[in-house]
């Protein structure tokens, strides 16, 4: 039996009795984001979206759930553990509360941040445009930490490792932040520290400049002292600066046990992974693989 399309059953919410219109105003989803859906040239990822089509307000006709426009979206473990985790973080990480590297810079210019806490920024200060953008730009961080998160999450359930969630959104290690820790409780590693870098062209058009800062994120790592039952993944979006990091393995000033991730935020999936140091090369520890 051919399985149901998402876009057959958001074509099913909608109904007969609405226009597209009408169901994108119930539902508070772009008009021309539903038409891509049920015309199938477009699958979201953010299960927020399969959520906004069935709430009460948008009255799905058909009984049509969420769950299966999930199931439909993608039957993987992955898909399903790791989005369900992705959501988590993102409501446990509130980066709207935290300043992005463009909005530092931002608030930087403008004299009104200047330290490491938390500043009151007054939007009147801000232009509408610039507000609009790093707006935009930390949505697009949040959405990338937290979906990434939560698929890193599911593969390692997905590979039997138990684990403790020690800090999510953001601890200092040795003067390095980092974004996820957690602790492994069935693994000769028994640390796990995460690191995101999303590199938008909005924020880098160059990619020299986005591969520059993703080495420099790496090469902080200098400062955190290597162990042997620790592990520590840098996650990027930018093709470049992930084979730019592949191309120094070996050759980092960092001697732990260190990997870099390439994920894909659109398709909600890892791609590549690379081992780039090891604490000791002659004898690495059991490497934890993603992929």
């Amino acid at each position: 039996m051919k399985q149901i399309s998402v876009g057959e059953l958001v074509k099913q919410a909608k109904g007969q009795d609405r226009s597209l219109r009408e169901y994108a105003r119930d539902s508070g989803v772009d008009a021309a984001i539903l038409s891509k859906i049920i015309n199938g040239t477009y699958i979201p990822k953010k299960p927020g979206i399969y959520e906004a089509l069935t709430s009460l307000q948008a009255a799905p006709r058909g009984r049509v759930t969420a769950q299966q426009l999930i199931a439909a979206a993608g039957t993987s473990e992955d898909y399903q553990s790791g989005m369900s985790a992705g959501m988590s973080v993102g409501i446990r990480t509130a980066l709207a509360d935290i300043p992005s590297s463009v909005m530092i810079k931002v608030l930087q210019a403008r004299g009104i941040y200047s330290d490491g806490g938390r500043t009151e920024v007054s939007v009147a200060a801000m232009k509408p445009e610039e507000l609009k953008r790093i707006q935009r730009l930390q949505s697009e961080t949040q959405r990338f930490t937290a979906t990434a998160n939560g698929i890193i999450l599911g593969r390692l359930g997905g590979k039997g490792l138990a684990f403790q969630l020690v800090h999510m959104g953001g601890a200092e290690i040795d003067g390095i932040r980092f974004d996820t820790c957690l602790k492994l409780m069935n693994h000769e590693v028994s640390e796990y520290l995460i690191r995101y870098a999303f590199l938008s062209e909005e924020e880098y058009p160059s990619p020299a400049l986005a591969r520059n800062t993703l080495r420099s994120m790496v090469e902080e790592l200098v400062f955190l002292k290597p162990r042997r039952d620790r592990i520590v993944s840098v996650v990027t979006n930018h093709p470049g600066a992930y084979e730019d990091l592949c191309a120094c393995k070996d050759r980092l000033s960092f001697h732990g046990e260190l990997s870099v991730l390439l994920f894909d935020l659109e398709r909600a999936t890892l791609l590549k992974e690379e081992y780039l140091s090891h604490y000791r090369a002659e004898i690495p520890v059991s490497e934890i693989h993603l992929i």
